[in-house]
């Protein structure tokens, strides 16, 4: 049998003999001062050492224990002592408190919360949880700053946990697994920081332009294309020919959106020119002399 049996077989024997002598706070009592003494590393060391005579182990535990306990739980503790049980003392305990609180149709509970509870939350925290276990709540209030909001309840093996830290966590991992079972699944209270803001008509607002030109500006340095088009990758204002729909949704470019290519002018060739002309003209006067002579 496995320590937690054994440990719960003599504390369902306590716990008969209390309710017998109708001592049962008396028993409660008495098995938690034996958990006491007997959680002591050194006593638990000297009364388990195989070298030390059993008529010596017994006899510390009567100078222990004889003016603090009922001779009928000194005698339980003499009994552990002697089938070398003492290191069972706070398993026994606990078995023995689970069926005290279960005789007297109880529970305890405990409630950590990020703050001090104040009466109201505190009566409706017992309220809410009497409905659900239908028991007495005996009621552990511990305060830990560390689960930021929220509150954490274990109600026997039962452990809720409602704290903001759980919750933050919880989002965490879905956002890492990119899966949400729903849209508040770890997120209540907090589903408003993940609504985008709406623009006219109630369809969404349009998104602000960045660096990457997607206000409709064209690829690499910014500089706009017509009607919004994005155009060469170099800033060129003229396009090349329409290479038709990109997708069902999107239409080939026409013809007359194409940007016009602007005149440039070549002031070099226009002097050159000037200059040429002036120079040939005073030539030709000169040669029409000579041949008129």
């Amino acid at each position: 049998m496995s320590n937690a049996g054994v440990a719960r077989r003599y504390a369902e024997a306590a716990f008969e003999i209390s309710v017998e002598q109708q001592a049962l706070d008396r028993w409660r009592a008495d098995i938690g001062v034996i958990a006491e003494y007997f959680g002591n590393h050194q006593l638990t060391f000297i009364l388990g050492e195989p070298n030390v005579r059993l008529e010596r182990k017994e006899q510390i535990v009567r100078d222990l224990l004889a003016d603090k306990l009922q001779p009928e739980a000194l005698s339980f503790a003499l009994v552990l002592t002697e089938r070398s049980l003492v290191g069972l003392a706070t398993r026994i305990r606990d078995a023995f408190e689970l069926l005290y609180n279960d005789y007297k149709g109880q529970i305890p509970a405990t409630v950590t919360t990020a703050v001090p509870l104040d009466d109201a939350t505190r009566q409706r925290i017992v309220s809410d949880l009497q409905a659900q276990v239908g028991k007495r709540i005996l009621l552990d209030e511990r305060v830990d700053p560390s689960i930021l909001g929220g509150a954490i309840v274990r109600v026997g093996d039962t452990l809720m946990d409602g704290s903001v830290r759980q919750r933050l966590a919880v989002l965490r991992t879905q956002i890492a697994q990119g899966a949400f079972s729903g849209p508040d699944d770890g997120l209540d209270g907090y589903s408003d920081l993940f609504v985008l803001p709406q623009g006219p008509g109630g369809s969404p607002a349009a998104p602000t332009g960045g660096s990457d030109g997607s206000d409709g500006s064209d690829g690499s340095d910014g500089s706009k294309g017509p009607s919004g088009s994005s155009g060469g990758s170099n800033g060129d204002k003229s396009a090349g020919p329409a290479s038709g729909p990109s997708s069902s949704t999107s239409m080939a470019r026409r013809p007359s959106d194409a940007p016009r290519a602007q005149p440039v002018a070549r002031p070099q060739l226009a002097t050159a020119k000037a200059t040429n002309g002036g120079n040939s003209g005073g030539g030709n006067s000169t040669s029409k002399k000579k041949r008129k002579r």
